[in-house]
């Protein structure tokens, strides 16, 4: 894998990281009639981060990532784990 790719995948792994903390932050609280129109700015956050990265969905970028995965810690099929 080229390292600028290999970056574009760390800076997204980085956005969804950040996604994660702020959705936990937000349940932190108990559940309220506002977690879902809360919710949805979290995810346009995290997803404009990843297309600014190249990645058109967040499925592309999982699959960009598991490769990275694959790349960096050998290939769980094949015995590592």
């Amino acid at each position: 894998m080229d390292e600028q790719k290999r970056l574009k995948i760390l800076s997204g792994r980085l956005a969804v990281d950040a996604y994660r903390l702020a959705h936990a932050q937000l349940h932190s609280r108990g559940w309220h009639k506002g977690i879902p129109d809360e919710h949805t700015p979290l995810l346009k956050v995290m997803l404009k981060a990843l297309g600014r990265q190249s990645f058109n969905s967040l499925g592309e970028f999982e699959d960009a990532s598991e490769e990275l995965n694959a790349e960096e810690f050998g290939d769980a099929e094949k015995g590592w784990k």
